[in-house]
């Protein structure tokens, strides 16, 4: 207002008007100022915008608390959901799974879990089956040497040899049974004793078959060795070799009839190795040992070829455990032949015999 004096504070409010660098005045604008300016309808115009600010804003506020919301409870349902889930799951439910609603990150982990809860399922299921397999396994020997020994205290039976070496063949059949399930369980946490050096395939093999042998003759089945000239060296532990031989060889003569054969092959052989494989430094060829035991029996049902390698497995669940071993050899020889780097297969037709082959990673000629 024309002739208004401010006072200082007003005045350090406004904006300074400088001409030609010289201050001549200072612009201030105050809310008095503006109502003395502004007629009524622009005054309630201004109301208006100033009200529709204030109710965006509070539209606003009210979505982003709605949406705020919809969110936590979008992220923490689910994860309710899979804290009580894996609660039930830790107090041995193990059938319990989450619903998938998403492909987000609270999905993926959904999923996970399921897989998970999957897995446990398997490994509980195989875990009893095999305290199942164990206790029938041990309840057969352990019945019949309980029974000789009750019959020889009450008379029935005399402590002759015959009674006796009976009693200690069962017992020979118990501590195998024993020394095998240890060995398996030193595998399965890698802790199972591997002495390599440098072993000479052809002496390991001749050697196991020369003494098997004796075996072979007795069940009228012929057992032969068939090694290629200078087969190389292998690092390996040449007791644990020996076992995986004896563990096949056992199994080939178990199931071949009277006047059939079983004949052990090795010889030199050589991988191709794909690009991405670092197991020989670069190179696209490796030089491996081959020994394949094949025998004249029945053979082996496709169906039944993928689980041969499985513990405590029989393709005949009728066949007892005198005539169809314990299941437990070919088991420990995978694990064995795997300790060295190496693999192990079967193949068989029905009426045709069956032939398992393993590769170990041969060492280089001179080195």
């Amino acid at each position: 207002r024309l002739g208004q004096r401010l006072d200082p504070d007003e005045l350090a409010d406004g904006l300074p008007i400088t001409v030609r660098g010289q201050r001549v005045g200072t612009l201030v604008v105050n809310s008095v100022m503006m109502g003395t300016m502004l007629g009524a309808p622009e005054q309630e115009f201004l109301a208006r915008v100033n009200r529709a600010i204030f109710l965006a804003g509070l539209a606003a506020g009210g979505l982003a608390l709605i949406v705020g919301s919809l969110l936590f409870l979008g992220i923490t349902a689910p994860l309710r959901k899979l804290t009580t889930a894996a609660q039930r799951i830790a107090a041995g439910d193990l059938t319990q799974r989450v619903i998938v609603h998403s492909n987000d990150e609270i999905g993926e982990m959904s999923q996970a879990f399921n897989t998970m809860a999957e897995s446990l399922a398997r490994a509980e299921t195989v875990r009893r089956n095999l305290m199942a397999d164990v206790a029938h396994e041990l309840r057969t020997p352990l019945s019949v040497v309980q029974g000789n020994l009750e019959a020889i205290l009450d008379g029935v039976y005399p402590p002759s040899p015959e009674t006796i070496a009976s009693i200690h063949e069962e017992t020979v059949l118990l501590s195998r049974l024993v020394n095998d399930l240890r060995d398996l369980a030193l595998a399965d946490a890698g802790q199972l004793a591997i002495h390599k050096e440098r072993t000479d395939v052809a002496d390991v093999v001749q050697s196991t078959v020369t003494s098997l042998r004796p075996q072979a003759i007795t069940k009228g089945v012929t057992l032969l060795a068939d090694i290629a000239p200078n087969v190389p060296e292998v690092s390996a532990d040449p007791q644990r070799l020996e076992q995986v031989l004896r563990n096949l060889l056992a199994n080939a003569l178990r199931y071949t009839p009277n006047g059939g054969s079983v004949e052990v092959h090795v010889t030199e052989d050589q991988v191709v190795l794909g690009a991405g494989s670092t197991s020989c430094t670069g190179q696209s060829i490796y030089p491996y040992v081959r020994i394949a035991i094949s025998d004249s029996g029945l053979g082996i049902a496709p169906e039944d070829l993928p689980h041969v390698f499985d513990r405590f497995w029989r393709g005949d669940k009728s066949r007892s455990r005198s005539g169809g071993g314990a299941g437990l050899g070919l088991a420990i020889a995978r694990q064995i032949v795997e300790a060295h780097d190496g693999r192990i297969w079967a193949e068989s037709q029905v009426g045709q015999g069956a032939t398992f082959t393993f590769l170990l990673p041969a060492l280089r000629r001179g080195a």
